[in-house]
């Protein structure tokens, strides 16, 4: 039996349907999401990127499904050896911890996911007009770059 066949049947059995299955997988999936976008974008004095919705336009991208779910079941799969039932189990410390060693891991398709996520979470972001309300200066980038905002926050 194929792993999906598997995954059909077992849903049947446990939830009374594939339906339901699928649900809680893409439940699953879309919260894992939204806890890694604010892991990378936690607002700060700003609302946090999964206040925004930022982590549902990646989500509705076709090209990254795979990436995504390959992504979420090796951060899973690394929490569970942390004693987590999965990611989502994690407190933010080790939600971070576990991100860190996801973008330094050589395990194939994990560092393409992060990077991914981190491109695409991080341009939505920033282009959200909350956020960009937030920054006090809204023009485009100068050659020089941005000489009044060189030192960190206060």
């Amino acid at each position: 039996m194929k792993r999906r066949q598997f995954l059909a049947f077992l849903g049947f059995f446990l939830f009374g349907g594939t339906t339901a299955f699928w649900r809680l997988l893409e439940e699953h999936v879309t919260r894992s999401v939204a806890a890694l976008a604010d892991v990378m974008f936690p607002g700060d004095g700003v609302p946090k990127a999964s206040e925004l919705g930022i982590h549902r336009r990646v989500l509705e991208m076709a090209e990254l499904q795979t990436l995504i779910a390959n992504g979420i079941a090796w951060l899973d799969q690394r929490a569970a050896r942390q004693g987590a039932t999965d990611f989502l189990g994690l407190d933010e410390a080790r939600k971070l911890a576990l991100l860190d060693a996801a973008f330094a891991s050589r395990d194939e398709g994990i560092q393409p996911f992060v990077l991914a996520l981190r491109f695409h979470l991080g341009t939505a972001y920033y282009a959200a007009s909350p956020i960009k309300s937030a920054f006090a200066y809204t023009g485009p980038p100068q050659p020089e770059g941005f000489l009044d905002f060189q030192e960190p926050p206060a």
